[in-house]
């Protein structure tokens, strides 16, 4: 919060942001979040069995914070996946993202980077420059050619991975005019720095690959410095045969947001906060 008003240079359109005018002028979302820290309840031992999660409310400026989407897809290999997918798409995302537009937070999409190529708002994004290759390892080693096939990771074995047909955006899912389209975290980056914003509310697939992974993923983000917030229940990881029934796989994907990379919070905290986002205004 911006107490009283600033004397900077504006060289920029993020600077002309961050150099707020008074907070009562500043529109806000109040948001309860949850963290992990290891640590226990006052006078309690620091022995693991004591470590408990915790609340806070955080105050995230409109103009500062943005909904990013990651990997909603219309198709998978996975069956069982894709339709948990769709379900909470349909029940969690989409509520929350209608009502971030009506908040006026900005929207991002990332839908990975052959689904973002079919938008034409990705034209506004430079594409990633080539990264000169390292010689070591050796080329053939990290791809895994030649007499190295045999250390191919474990995705490659047979019988193999079937490849996703057709790959596209979830049907439930509008790109609208004045909304984002990014393919990279490079673009991701540029994109919120030229903006000015610094807190990033993350759902979408899968919370345990993607979500956390990818270069615009929470882990590459975090390594940023951008404020980080995951919707607990507008997500879902791919789960092992022994963690399907309580969803254990993306539920330790959130403790690893929790304690290790920012908060979480819940679908119905965040249309909460939104909805009330008017109070702090003038």
């Amino acid at each position: 919060i911006y107490r009283g008003r600033t004397s900077c240079l504006r060289e920029d359109r993020a600077l002309a942001i961050l150099c707020a005018t008074p907070a009562r002028e500043c529109a806000m979302i109040d948001l309860k979040v949850q963290y992990f820290q290891d640590s226990p309840p006052a006078g309690r031992p620091y022995r693991e069995e004591h470590f408990i999660r915790r609340h806070v409310q955080m105050e995230l400026p409109v103009k500062q914070t943005a909904l990013v989407l990651v990997d909603l897809w219309d198709n998978h290999f996975i069956e069982s996946w894709l339709e948990r997918a769709d379900r909470i798409t349909r029940e969690a995302v989409v509520p929350v993202l209608e009502r971030a537009r009506q908040t006026g937070l900005t929207i991002v999409h990332a839908p990975s980077p052959p689904v973002a190529e079919q938008f034409d708002q990705l034209k506004q994004h430079a594409p990633s420059l080539p990264v000169a290759e390292s010689d070591w390892p050796p080329a053939p080693f990290r791809r895994r050619q030649g007499a190295y096939a045999s250390f191919r990771g474990p995705r490659a074995p047979p019988p193999g991975i079937p490849p996703i047909d057709a790959l596209g955006m979830s049907p439930h899912i509008d790109v609208q005019y004045g909304e984002h389209v990014v393919a990279t975290g490079d673009q991701l980056h540029e994109l919120l720095r030229a903006n000015g914003l610094l807190h990033l509310v993350y759902v979408g697939f899968a919370t345990n690959w993607c979500i956390l992974n990818r270069d615009y993923g929470m882990r590459a983000m975090a390594q940023r410095g951008y404020n980080m917030i995951l919707l607990r229940d507008a997500t879902m990881g791919v789960e092992f045969p022994d963690t399907l029934a309580a969803e254990m796989a993306t539920e330790m994907a959130i403790r690893e947001v929790e304690q290790q990379l920012g908060f979480s919070a819940t679908k119905d905290y965040f249309l909460a906060a939104c909805a009330g986002h008017l109070g702090c205004v003038g």
